[in-house]
């Protein structure tokens, strides 16, 4: 029997050592701008998660132990992040000797740790013997499990385990962040680095496409540049001011998904672009979150639109953010609901006086009872490009103009930037050609392709309103 009340005094010892480490394990750190809590959770694995709010979290099997080490992100001090070019600012000495802070406060909570470990074990072994030896007996056993468990954490944590992490929140849908490969920025940088001689060929191809004597557009025509899906990418911003100035637009149309995670630090990004001298109208996308379109407003010459029309460079239009902007995550909203997004702005679209002449959604679902009731729908999001006739209706998708941001770099071919370029008569209004333009930022190939559209393509007199009847008919 006392072997077995001295074997429970044990195990009760070491635990209240383990879950004294636990309890005691929440850490602050701050470097430079960065302020991270490091704290230690009961697991069964020995495992590591980083904690990324509102992005999500990753998580790696990297030792072992009974704890999962946990790292989350608390705070980034955006004005100390602008003075790391600063080789000798405060924020960038901070980075650069990290290891002290960190050492220090890893110190202290060993010291903490360990001291409430020995006495959490001895009150439990005093409770249950009543005895000193007892108590000193249990002090021991719980300093002894909570100096196992970090000594077995510590000794055997391999970061190499990040390289097969675990994905949850909207970080599930951009693991491939972590396999950019030096060649792919590399790319990149020459793409970027190439764009004014790339825009200097486009000038010479687009004169060459309006010299041409059959369907030429008129100067009078109103230019309008449709992008989509930039997905954060700098390089596509460079592209849209080059193209915008080429072409001498008279509207922007940005059909959403300008940034990846919809997060705080991607808004700054925005200001890579913005403002531009033509008005910008914008509708959000499902990877772009509140705070995306807050930072969209505050722009000048920056209209959003979230459920509503405006008239711009002499153009009634309509634009619908996406179902899924009006939370943090970006997974896309379901059939069901895109299904009766789209009965609702077909509605509202049959409402609106003046007829609008063009809508812009994200989701080409959201358009889908639209063939037939307004001459122009701009859409993205399925990062094709691709133009379709559908009862005198033309849809019109960008594709991406970002190039398909993280999702390019999948699989084995390369995603181009696209975008396309509308010529649209003012009277009576009717869109008489289209340019698209594609471009290969790994190869700096690129290519222009014009479309022209015929009676009853593009405006008003060809939509039928037989067509129309019946889809309205067709309402509950």
């Amino acid at each position: 029997m006392q072997i077995i009340t001295a074997a429970v005094t044990v195990i009760l010892a070491a635990l209240a050592g383990y879950f004294s480490l636990i309890l005691t394990s929440p850490t602050e750190v701050l470097v430079g701008p960065v302020r991270v809590e490091f704290s230690l959770k009961p697991s069964w694995q020995g495992k590591s998660v980083v904690e990324l709010p509102p992005a999500g979290s990753l998580e790696a099997n990297t030792h072992i132990a009974p704890a999962a080490a946990v790292y989350s992100l608390k705070e980034i001090t955006v004005t100390e992040i602008e003075e790391l070019t600063d080789a000798g600012s405060p924020s960038r000495q901070a980075m650069v000797n990290w290891r002290e802070p960190v050492s220090s406060e890893l110190n202290s909570f060993l010291i903490r740790a360990g001291a409430l470990a020995a006495v959490a074990g001895g009150l439990v072994a005093a409770l249950l013997r009543r005895r000193w030896r007892w108590a000193l007996a249990g002090a021991a056993v719980g300093l002894a499990s909570a100096a196992l468990v970090a000594g077995a954490a510590y000794a055997t944590y391999d970061t190499s385990g990040f390289r097969e992490p675990r994905f949850s929140g909207n970080l599930a849908y951009a693991p491939e962040i972590f396999d950019f490969s030096q060649q792919t920025l590399a790319n990149l940088d020459a793409y970027e680095n190439r764009i004014p001689e790339i825009a200097e060929s486009l000038r010479l191809t687009v004169n060459e496409l309006h010299g041409l004597p059959a369907d030429a557009p008129g100067d009078d025509a109103i230019r309008v540049l449709h992008i989509s899906d930039m997905h954060a990418s700098t390089a596509a911003a460079g592209l849209v001011k080059t193209v915008a100035d080429l072409y001498r637009v008279d509207l922007i149309v940005d059909s959403g998904d300008s940034t990846e995670l919809g997060t705080t630090f991607e808004a700054r990004y925005l200001s890579t672009y913005l403002p531009l001298p033509p008005p910008y109208v914008w509708v959000a996308g499902n990877h772009d979150t509140p705070t995306i379109t807050g930072a969209m407003n505050e722009f000048p010459g920056v209209t959003v639109l979230d459920d509503g029309f405006v008239t711009v460079a002499g153009i009634t239009m309509g634009g619908f953010a996406d179902i899924a902007s009006a939370g943090p995550g970006v997974e896309p909203a379901d059939d069901r609901q895109l299904a009766e997004a789209a009965k609702k702005i077909a509605r509202k679209v049959d409402e609106q006086k003046p007829a609008p002449f063009m809508i812009a959604v994200h989701d080409p679902k959201m358009a889908g009872q639209l063939a037939g009731r307004v001459p122009v729908v701009l859409h993205g999001h399925t990062h094709k490009e691709s133009i379709a006739v559908r009862d005198g209706t033309v849809f019109m998708d960008a594709g991406s103009t970002g190039a398909g941001g993280l999702r390019g770099f999948e699989g084995n071919s390369e995603s181009p930037s696209t975008l396309h370029v509308l010529y649209i008569l003012r009277e009576p209004m009717k869109l008489v050609a289209a340019d698209t333009v594609t471009i290969y930022g790994f190869s700096q190939e690129f290519s222009v392709a014009r479309r022209v559209f015929g009676e009853g393509e593009g405006g008003f007199d060809g939509l039928e309103e037989e067509a129309a009847v019946a889809l309205r008919s067709s309402f509950p």
